[in-house]
């Protein structure tokens, strides 16, 4: 009880700062597992497609912003298919994906893991999680909590390291990569169901034993 107290006593804290509802590392992990794989798996599709877009324009005759165009366009397009109405682009063209009260938008990411943007008041806002943004229309948006999914690239021109991030106070709180969803998983796989063999095999050989001890 007093832990659903406390709780809701830093929602209403949030709301009267004008901010939206906290996110918490472990609770994002797991509400938002299938989501995640699901996410990783896009974006290595869309990083295939985007690659192979590439080779079609050789190095000396590509446009400064066509690099950025494809591989948007290529997630954009994988993330709509895959995330039937739940991804769409928003105002400014921004790539928006909302999913189980979270709002997820999508960035490439500097060396210290931050989206490059460059800072607005908008931006700012994002960073800090403000309820009342002037790139969400509806006020249904006003307390779900922002994350980013981006990438970085490396120095060979290759897109990776995607992860969900999550900025408050214009500080990364927490990330999540593709090897957090994967251990969760193992360990799902991991644990003995009712109807798992290694279960039942145990009661047999000890049924066994049993009755060995009952003859002698």
């Amino acid at each position: 009880m007093s832990i659903q107290i406390q709780g809701e006593d830093i929602k209403s804290s949030r709301k009267k700062q004008g901010k939206r509802l906290l996110a918490i590392y472990g609770t994002t992990k797991i509400e938002l597992r299938k989501e995640l794989e699901l996410l990783f798996s896009t974006f290595e599709t869309a990083m295939a497609k985007a690659n192979a877009r590439l080779r079609e324009f050789p190095t000396y005759s590509r446009a400064r912003t066509l690099e950025a165009s494809i591989v948007q366009s290529c997630f954009a397009e994988e993330l709509i298919k895959n995330f039937e109405g739940k991804a769409f682009f928003g105002k400014y063209k921004r790539l928006i994906l909302r999913v189980k009260g979270y709002i997820i938008l999508f960035k490439k990411l500097d060396k210290f893991g931050y989206p490059m943007n460059i800072k607005t008041a908008s931006v700012q806002s994002l960073l800090n999680q403000n309820q009342v943004l002037d790139l969400f229309q509806e006020s249904d948006y006003n307390y779900d909590p922002v994350l980013y999914f981006g990438y970085q690239k490396n120095k060979f021109g290759e897109h990776v390291n995607p992860q969900l991030i999550y900025i408050d106070e214009e500080k990364i709180s927490f990330s999540i990569d593709a090897n957090a969803i994967q251990t969760n998983i193992e360990f799902d796989l991991a644990k003995p169901t009712d109807n798992d063999e290694n279960q039942t095999s145990p009661t047999l050989k000890n049924n066994n034993n049993l009755k060995n001890i009952k003859q002698g």
